[in-house]
């Protein structure tokens, strides 16, 4: 068994070996933020763009690994080793739980490779995938110790608490979903005294408090609440996110595949559920359907939660006693499915990396201390274009991959770009004037039609723009040529130079 999870951990990290620059939509802006704590400060440039401003924070995961690896590693190549780390944590978070809810070994959850890359994660909301695995090994390690070594195993998990609060909220109610489907169980099948029981549930304050404390020494626990609320439609939609990918009905043949194996092994009575795995899966279940897609600037809450869900079916579930036959086809299946699924990730990179490059070749001219907007050809105004671009360049359900790949204009040109994630309640990086009233002017990527309309885009104080998905506009030369000289083209993306003396024209 430890030679087939080997192996599977190899597959999984081999996407990783395709590229320098990972097709994950906020990583590359994770690690321009990276770069600026590791060097920015003694940096002459970049210092003028950020300063660190350090706080506590549940979101710290990422910018308190990466720029300590950045000491030693070349950029991209620290960057990947977080990346496969991500990747494997929730896969052995997954097998440890299903071990330690069994006792026993199965394959079963060596099956969560499937969701391995899942839509979160290709998102790049490395912290959250992150909290995942830490999770689920937490509360591996609390159905195993808890009842022969209860100090220990409270310290360790008070202490892994603190770990998920600085990675990320959901994945510490991850953890109190699971030990409280263990505290359920143990509830139901003790019966003792009414001091002992609540004896027990006081030894649940130490794993509570510390967290507890931190969020409320935050910024975010004094924001406004700005609740936004899935359709119906998207709530069942969303469910499908676990294994999405790139191509839709790739995606929705996968789900099937996954849902028609568990259904048939529970109409069989061939599958295992322990009271404290079935109490979790039905708590985050019923979180699932009361969660919002928004609270509190932070969005695609339920679409965590549905990732949540679809790594506990793996963990929480056990197919047990199958048909030597019935196993066998099964596995057959599944593995041919999950080497399709990663081939089209593999062509999916290998797509990427001609991007990266294609971008580096576009913005060689910009010099450092620059200062850069960024516009592009939307799906909306380039709709054939779209239908047609590279599989790495959009999700399976519809969402754009690129839009923070020019933060390699700060990575490996140290130039200004105005997106960097710096929310206070959220980033330890804060942009210093004037270039923080550069990006308020902006406010998000504006489709690249807009800037044919002076009034619509003040492009006073940038020295270029890049047109990010540029074939997506025939008529490249012509593009608002009494602003903008065209530099250099690709297909991934255009540079112009802004004319000074039309910046408002």
């Amino acid at each position: 068994m430890k030679w087939i999870f080997l192996a599977l951990c190899l597959v999984l990290l081999a996407p990783l070996v395709l590229v320098d620059v990972p097709p994950l939509l906020d990583y590359p802006n994770h690690l321009a933020r990276a770069t600026v704590l590791a060097f920015g400060a003694r940096d002459p440039i970049v210092s003028q763009f950020y300063a660190v401003h350090w706080s506590v924070i549940p979101n710290l995961g990422t910018d308190l690994v990466l720029p300590p690896l950045l000491h030693f590693l070349p950029v991209h190549v620290a960057g990947r080793v977080l990346v496969g780390f991500v990747v494997l944590l929730p896969v052995l978070g997954t097998i440890a739980y299903s071990r330690a809810v069994f006792g026993v070994w199965s394959y079963w959850p060596f099956a969560s490779a499937f969701i391995a890359y899942n839509a979160t994660l290709l998102l790049g909301f490395l912290n959250f995938d992150a909290s995942i695995g830490i999770a689920l090994l937490l509360a591996a390690l609390w159905i195993v110790w808890r009842e022969n070594y209860p100090v220990r195993t409270i310290a360790a998990t008070a202490l892994g608490t603190i770990a998920l609060f600085l990675c990320h909220l959901v994945g510490l109610v991850f953890l109190l979903v699971l030990i409280a489907g263990y505290e359920l169980e143990w509830l139901c099948q003790q019966r003792r005294k009414l001091a002992a029981i609540v004896w027990r549930g006081c030894t649940l304050v130490p794993v509570i408090v510390p967290a507890g404390t931190l969020y409320a020494a935050t910024q975010l626990a004094t924001l406004d609440p700005k609740i936004e609320w899935s359709s119906l439609y998207d709530k069942v939609w969303q469910l499908t996110f676990a294994v999405a990918n790139y191509i839709w009905p790739l995606d929705v043949l996968t789900a099937v595949v996954l849902l028609l194996f568990i259904a048939g092994c529970v109409a069989m009575r061939r599958c295992q559920v322990r009271l404290c795995s079935g109490l979790a899966l039905l708590l985050m279940g019923l979180i699932y359907l009361a969660s919002p897609f928004a609270f509190k600037e932070t969005f695609f809450l339920d679409t965590r939660i549905s990732i949540l869900l679809g790594y506990l079916l793996f963990g929480a579930l056990l197919p047990v006693r199958l048909p030597r036959r019935v196993a066998a086809v099964a596995a057959g299946v599944f593995v041919v499915l999950f080497g399709v699924r990663m081939a089209t990730l593999a062509v999916a990179w290998h797509g990427h990396q001609r991007d990266v490059a294609q971008l580096r070749a576009v913005i060689a001219q910009v010099e450092p201390g620059a200062r850069v907007f960024v516009t592009s050809v939307s799906p909306d105004e380039a709709p054939d274009y779209w239908r047609t671009s590279p599989l790495n360049r959009m999700l399976s359900y519809g969402i754009r991959l690129d839009v923070h790949l020019p933060a390699l204009l700060l990575i490996e040109r140290r130039a200004y770009w105005p997106f960097l994630f710096d929310n206070p309640s959220q980033q330890p990086v804060e942009t210093l004037p004037p270039y923080r009233e550069l990006a308020a002017r902006i406010g998000t990527i504006p489709d690249h039609h807009q800037l044919d309309i002076p009034a619509r885009v003040d492009l006073c104080g940038y020295d270029y723009v890049l047109l990010m998905d540029a074939g997506g506009d025939p008529n490249l030369a012509q593009y608002a040529t009494s602003r903008l000289r065209l530099l250099a083209s690709a297909d991934v993306a255009a540079l112009f130079r802004v004319n000074p003396l039309a910046c408002h024209a």
